[in-house]
């Protein structure tokens, strides 16, 4: 478990965030055209533009000394290095790009939760991407599921 305040939480999420979509991007263009091609750039443009409400978020000041309480380290979470090398085929970028969007999920509606007592329209709004992140899990899966039969 680890505490962070909720200003150098938005910074990492972002930071985070920046990173997979470009990992994103480079592997769109990477891959023959198609369905993952397809999917991968799909994801990138949905992150970036989970970026800009991450800075707009970060821009408000109501949340002042919030502080947010992670139940898994969030370094430790499937990040950009799961997107690194030269070897990895559809299946494994599927499986990755799944277990990432799965953690921004579980990151997102953590950050919301520490911001429900001092915003709720903040917390509404993360909580929001945070249901976006699971979505693109889904599709994610879905297509590695497709792949597999």
């Amino acid at each position: 478990m680890s505490t962070q305040p909720f200003s150098s939480a938005l910074k990492e999420l972002t930071a985070r965030n920046a990173a997979i979509a470009a990992a994103y991007r480079g592997w769109a263009k990477r891959l023959p055209p198609g369905p993952v091609s397809r999917l991968a750039s799909s994801l990138a443009e949905q992150r970036n533009e989970l970026g800009k409400a991450l800075l707009e978020i970060a821009g408000d000041r109501s949340l002042g000394e919030t502080v947010v309480e992670f139940d898994t380290e969030p370094s430790t979470l499937t990040g950009v290095d799961a997107f690194e090398g030269t070897m990895i085929d559809s299946k494994d970028l599927l499986k990755n790009m799944a277990e990432a969007e799965s953690a921004d999920h579980e990151l997102l509606a953590t950050v919301a939760g520490a911001a429900l007592p001092a915003s709720s329209a903040i917390a509404e709004r993360l909580a929001s991407e945070a249901d976006s992140a699971r979505k693109r899990s889904v599709w994610a899966q879905d297509h590695l599921d497709l792949l597999s039969m």
